[in-house]
């Protein structure tokens, strides 16, 4: 009998064995992983308040009330704002160019994550070295302070990433556990942004790591937790959109969330394309005009103003006026202008070299668009209240999540930014519907914008 149980028993001390020497490893990794949610935590929380200095000191307002604050001002004031921070980017990009960023110079975000994990050996090429970090995250910091019609996202994960990064260095850890910790540092950096932890594990899942080994679970989700209590510790408990929540929602109002899908669709598809290639248009324009790029960003300042004295709705990272979208205190021919000046406004932002990001926008193009087909999906129905609000969600999960090409976590984001269970679910039909359709078609702007650095010479 104990000859034939010899084998099993013998296994079984050999995982034991081999368990009792991973468990100090994983504990380690565990408490690396808190450190990096503190680290990263508090940076974002800095990021955010700096960005909110900026936006006080240029239009005398907090981010919830920007575009109302705006419209009060006088048009000098408007445009000299974005003019000025457009100034101070391009200092901070000549500056750039001296220390190696090229004749090309520009800000870093989540596509430069994304290559370091895939290509580590090039890491010091996609902007994790410490040094020029910190000059990124300022230039997108001036940018949205400034009133850059961006999003503070993508910053915010490359600097988690990037402080992620120079703690793997400091205790000289191997390649495997560095792109573990710059996960950490991902899904740090999108929890304490949106107050959202199992968005951030999931969006380091998606976007970040891809392919997830068992043991980046535990790093992943302490360093989410632990950054997303401090930025409510910070900021406060509450939700960041405050939606009109539905209880019980019939069977009309999920049975327009295929077409909602198509719709999102179709829009993310232009807007993949237009982000995309804003860079290198900016690039070209330089180049026909005979300026170095660090030029461009006073003229993309500029050309935000203008636009801005219209539609300062488009002025920052927009959650004034995604929350308006929610209370449903649009109308539906406006929201549709709404979309596409955000889209050109962003674009003009991405290829003046203001770095920052296209989450928020993803997230505030997706409200309008959804308003506005829940307005006129209310009218067939009966129900043109109840439709607005609940397309409105559903389109923020929807485009957010094609554009990124990070279906889940974008419908927990909505989850967790909104409170609504019931329009989350209807969300994920949306979402994956329109995320297979983008993802035959090339992938999500993150894919587009990593091939395109590839093509980079470094």
């Amino acid at each position: 009998m104990k000859r034939l149980f010899s084998p099993a028993r013998k296994l079984l001390n050999k995982q034991t064995s081999t368990a009792s020497k991973l468990w100090p490893i994983a504990l380690e990794m565990w408490v690396v992983a808190a450190v990096i949610g503190i680290v990263v935590g508090l940076a974002v929380i800095g990021l955010r308040r700096v960005i909110m200095a900026g936006e006080f000191f240029f239009f005398s307002a907090k981010h919830e009330n920007l575009a109302t604050a705006a419209a009060s001002l006088p048009l000098w004031q408007i445009i000299a704002a974005p003019v000025t921070g457009g100034c101070l980017v391009g200092i901070l990009l000549w500056i750039g160019s001296k220390l190696g960023w090229g004749d090309d110079p520009r800000a870093y975000g989540i596509a430069d994550v994304i290559k370091a994990r895939r290509f580590p050996k090039r890491i010091e090429k996609t902007g994790l070295n410490f040094k020029e970090g910190l000059l990124s995250v300022a230039i997108s910091a001036i940018a949205l302070g400034s009133g850059a019609s961006a999003g503070r996202e993508g910053p915010a994960v490359h600097m988690g990433a990037m402080l992620a990064r120079a703690g793997t260095v400091w205790l000289n850890l191997d390649m495997r556990n560095v792109r573990t910790l710059i996960g950490c540092g991902a899904a740090a950096a999108v929890s304490a942004s949106f107050h959202a932890p199992l968005a951030g594990v999931l969006f380091a899942r998606e976007v970040i790591l891809q392919r997830y080994r068992t043991v980046d679970i535990g790093p992943v989700s302490v360093a989410s937790v632990v950054a997303a209590l401090l930025a409510r510790d910070s900021f406060g408990n509450e939700p960041i959109f405050v939606a009109n929540i539905i209880e019980n929602p019939d069977a009309a109002l999920f049975l327009g969330t295929p077409f909602m899908g198509l719709l999102a669709a179709g829009l993310a598809l232009i807007m993949i394309w237009l982000w995309s290639k804003a860079p290198e248009t900016g690039e070209q324009f330089a180049k026909h005009l005979r300026l170095p790029v660090w030029l461009l960003p006073p003229l993309g300042g500029l050309a935000i103003g203008l636009f801005a004295t219209a539609f300062p709705q488009i002025l920052g990272v927009g959650y004034e006026s995604t929350a308006a979208a929610l209370a449903g205190s649009y109308g539906a021919l406006f929201m549709l202008v709404l979309v596409f000046a955000k889209m050109a406004a962003t674009a003009i932002c991405l290829g003046a070299r203001f770095g920052s990001g296209v989450f928020s926008p993803s997230i505030y193009v997706g409200a309008m668009l959804g308003g506005a087909f829940g307005a006129f999906y209310g009218w067939i129905t009966g129900d043109t209240e109840t439709g607005m609000a609940f397309f409105t969600i559903v389109g923020m999960g929807a485009v957010s999540g094609a554009v990124l090409g990070a279906p889940v976590s974008t419908t927990l984001i909505v989850f967790e930014l909104t409170s609504s269970y019931e329009t989350a679910a209807a969300c994920l039909i949306s979402v994956s519907l329109a995320t297979v359709l983008v993802q035959s078609r090339g992938g999500g702007i993150f894919e587009r914008q990593v091939k395109m650095r590839m093509r980079q010479s470094y």
